[in-house]
């Protein structure tokens, strides 16, 4: 991996700040990452619960559209 020079300084400083290896530091950050995204990032069910919740409420509004004619 090739960083600029004032990025490598600036990790080297941070992770001193924290008592971390840079290897530390830079793998405490990369797992940060990865778990928010993965949090963030529905499942597959609960996509899927999404869309059959959207799918109902659009199955309602038609039939009340079709018992009100329009």
């Amino acid at each position: 991996m090739v960083l600029p020079a004032w990025l490598i300084t600036a990790i080297k400083q941070r992770a001193h700040e924290r008592g971390q290896s840079i290897t530390a530091y830079i793998s405490a950050l990369a797992r940060a990452d990865l778990e928010e995204r993965a949090e963030s990032t529905p499942s597959i069910m609960e996509r899927l619960q999404q869309l059959d919740a959207r799918l109902q409420r659009l199955e309602r509004h038609l039939s009340l559209a079709d018992d009100n004619g329009v």
